[in-house]
């Protein structure tokens, strides 16, 4: 029997959940006031599915995974829930590449880009996020060096409207994101050391004198 190993490998699921716990937003009329809280609503349902593609380049030394999904996911809130029920499906797409450089360097650049998605009341806008980084064994292959920059455009944010109970707002939460490490790991040990002789016990040679 043969057995190959496919490149490809995709995955479905869909959940259904119930009593969720979803962010609401309510406006005051008289004060113009946005109050944002917390409800629970009677369910709630979600279906996924991926598409990876692992691929090994160049005699791999450069090995590729990349993801392409989709999302959609609605509240079941009932006609009284202005806004909460309405839906729009999402795709994704994620690549991750690592490189083997000469000299001991490796190199490795990731990035993920989502489209737009409406749930629960809000429309998420598209967002964007890359990393890169690169590393480097020294002291004979004990030591590594590696530098990494997450978030190496600036551009991962948090960009949504919303849309249910009677609110019309943008909103746009940007956090610390892009960082610059600098790290050094080393292995301690002998790496050429032999396992030591095996030695009888006692007891293994009365054991072994009784069966003779």
């Amino acid at each position: 029997m043969f057995l190959t190993r496919s490149p490809l490998r995709d995955e479905y699921s869909y959940g259904y959940h119930t009593d969720v716990l979803i962010d609401t937003y309510t406006k005051d009329d008289a004060t113009q006031i946005v109050v944002n809280s917390c409800q629970n609503f009677r369910s709630a349902s979600e279906l996924n599915a991926t598409m990876t593609l692992m691929k090994p380049l160049l005699n791999d030394e450069w090995q590729t995974v990349t993801t392409l999904g989709a999302t959609y996911a609605k509240v079941n809130a009932g006609p009284w829930a202005l806004g909460l029920g309405a839906t729009r499906p999402a795709a994704f797409l994620s690549t991750n590449h690592t490189l083997v450089l000469p000299r001991g360097f490796k190199a490795e650049v990731s990035a993920m880009y989502m489209s737009p998605m409406t749930f629960g009341g809000l429309a998420i806008r598209a967002s964007f996020v890359s990393s890169a980084g690169v590393s480097k064994t020294v002291l004979h292959g004990t030591g590594t060096l590696t530098l990494n920059v997450t978030d190496l455009f600036n551009t991962q944010q948090s960009r949504f409207d919303v849309l249910a109970g009677g609110v019309n707002s943008s909103n746009v939460t940007k956090a610390e994101s892009r960082f610059i490490k600098l790290g050094f790991s080393y292995k301690f040990g002998n790496k050429n050391g032999k396992a030591s002789p095996r030695r009888d016990t006692g007891t293994e040679a009365e054991r072994a004198r009784m069966d003779n």
